[in-house]
């Protein structure tokens, strides 16, 4: 199932056409207010860049078979939008994103992210459940954490499995014991130990994250935990990812029908049931989205 998202945002990897014509909305990211758009129909919507005046454009449902949704900016009437992003990218693609936040129904502000700005990962929002955020701040091993996250580069060629890679040799490096079993006698094993922190990184399908929960109640009780953190990529992050695996899907493998390559967890949707969830868990846990930031 999809997420059910108020606002737009997400992260497209800049190409060709974002300077000629347009971006694709990710399926991922859509709104309720975007699914309802038919094939073939548009509505107008406000580009707000810098502190320049206001582009009008429009989001238009392709009249194709998959019916992509995507941003229209390939009028004379948006001339400058195109002039803008071709300067502020230095006519360079390869490797820079656009970040795309609706701030208001069907206004959006487009965010460049620069090549040249080294944009890296990062935590870029946090949940706390029986804790308090100065508890959290208090501890080395989450700003150990964050310097891991923040040392993995935003890279267009890698893939999910190519980020947890990177995760897992900056926090192993830094002392972290990664799969740890929770229970001798079970088969389970949370991502990363350290001094009673059990890390989990669910940079996976949505439907298996709630076994992350489990291992950490298990860890409460069977190796005496401190604190379950879940590490989940934010719904922006989550689409980009997406976005990259069905493109290498369809470069890797010929098929009649479409590659689907949907269902990423993320940290929105694990924010919006931690409430009803909570009341399960009497340990302290951390849920925190992972995002790219500029730089």
């Amino acid at each position: 199932m999809l997420p059910c998202l108020e606002n737009v945002k997400f992260l497209h990897p800049v190409g060709t056409s974002t300077f000629r014509y347009g971006v694709t909305i990710p399926v991922e990211a859509q709104t309720e207010r975007m699914r309802a758009i038919d094939k073939g129909g548009k509505v107008p919507v406000t580009i707000l860049i810098d502190t320049e005046d206001p582009i009008v454009a429009e989001i238009r449902r392709l009249n194709n078979k998959p019916g992509h949704l995507q941003f229209r900016y390939e009028n004379k009437a948006q001339e400058r939008l195109r002039q803008y992003l071709l300067k502020v990218f230095d006519n360079s693609a390869e490797g820079s994103l656009l970040e795309v936040a609706e701030v208001a129904p069907f206004t959006f502000l487009f965010r460049p992210m620069p090549r040249t700005t080294s944009p890296s990962l990062q935590i870029s929002d946090i949940l706390l459940h029986r804790l308090e955020r100065a508890e959290v701040e208090r501890m080395a091993e989450i700003e150990q954490i964050r310097e891991s996250l923040a040392s993995v580069a935003y890279d267009a060629g890698l893939s999910q499995s190519d980020y947890n890679r990177r995760i897992n040799e900056g926090l192993t490096e830094q002392g972290w014991n990664s799969e740890q079993k929770v229970v001798e006698e079970l088969g389970l094993k949370c991502d990363f130990e350290k001094n009673g922190i059990w890390v989990e990184v669910e940079f996976g399908n949505a439907r298996s994250y709630y076994q992350d929960y489990v291992k950490f109640m298990l860890a409460r009780k069977h190796r005496n935990a401190r604190l379950g953190l879940l590490l989940c990529p934010t719904t922006s992050f989550a689409s980009l990812l997406c976005e990259l695996g069905r493109q290498r899907a369809r470069e890797n493998v010929v098929r009649e029908r479409p590659p689907v390559y949907s269902g990423m967890m993320s940290y929105e949707k694990a924010a919006r049931e931690l409430p009803f969830l909570g009341f399960m868990f009497e340990m302290p846990i951390v849920v925190a989205g992972v995002g790219v930031s500029g730089g």
